[in-house]
């Protein structure tokens, strides 16, 4: 695989002046490639943008980011934007993640087994840092359980891919979203990511953490032969409903299908029920 960036090249932060060297390439995305690099004695995570991505909207985001700086030391924040002589585009620096911290793939996948006391506390911490994120006036626009990881011992978080973070209201920049956790409306084409819209982003979030399922994904579900584009956005933007609507059982888990749904929807308590069926 062709890398942006070769182990050992050097690249110029901006606005200290420091040199970071690239290392080993972490891995790859839509956006750019994310490599371990050491700035200062310290090692950092280096993202360098694709040519395409590497756009004046997208630069002038980032260093807005970096002179707001972050809203606690639970996001992987954006420290500096990167230069490359003869390397087009730019990049920026950020905290490096520490292997302790997984994601919900992980425990989909049954890589990790934590408590649910440690699910409870990570959800928690995960809302209100989000909460902490908009009262800066700032939209994560693309809330995933690929961007939030969690230690499974203790609940502690952390919330990666910061890029995508923009001014609330500000309009097109990057994605709007990841398919699965848009706002129907943003699925639908008529509102674009909000704090408003980051909220039912985040509560498919914490749904799936506390019940490894997608809370629009029941019997309707398993009644699409082709989960196509118009079908995901008839499942998920022109008709959702809640797979436990208390007045509507049309979409319910199915059983022997959903059955993690099933299973842990029964163990909590009814206010975290009530809440998710307001959500």
């Amino acid at each position: 695989m062709d890398q942006i960036l070769k182990p050992g090249q050097a690249v110029r932060c901006e606005p200290s002046g420091m040199i970071c060297v690239a290392e080993t390439l972490l891995g790859a995305g839509g956006q750019g490639e994310v490599y371990k690099a050491e700035l200062g004695g310290e090692s950092v995570a280096l993202k360098w943008f694709f040519p395409h991505m590497a756009t004046p909207e997208q630069r002038a985001a980032i260093e807005l980011l970096v002179r707001k700086g972050p809203p606690s030391e639970h996001f992987l924040w954006p420290l500096e934007i990167t230069l490359a002589d003869g390397v087009p585009g730019f990049g920026y620096v950020m905290p490096l993640r520490p292997q302790r911290f997984k994601n919900i793939v992980d425990l989909m996948k049954r890589r990790i087994e934590p408590t649910f006391r440690a699910l409870a506390t990570a959800g928690l911490n995960l809302s209100h840092n989000y909460l902490l994120l908009h009262s800066q006036g700032l939209c994560y626009r693309d809330i995933s359980f690929v961007n939030a990881f969690f230690d499974p011992d203790n609940g502690d978080i952390l919330i990666a891919d910061n890029d995508n973070v923009s001014v609330d209201g500000a309009g097109v920049l990057g994605v709007l979203g990841t398919p699965r956790f848009m706002a129907p409306e943003v699925v639908r084409g008529e509102a674009l990511p909000s704090t408003q819209t980051d909220l039912f982003s985040l509560s498919v979030l914490n749904f799936y953490m506390l019940m490894v399922a997608h809370p629009l994904e029941g019997r309707r579900e398993t009644e699409i032969k082709c989960l196509d584009l118009p079908a995901m956005t008839k499942l998920y933007g022109t008709e959702p409903l809640f797979i436990f609507d208390p007045r509507d059982n049309s979409n319910a888990p199915v059983p022997g299908i959903h059955e993690n749904a099933l299973a842990y929807w029964r163990i909590y308590p009814q206010p975290l029920r009530d809440i998710f069926t307001r959500a």
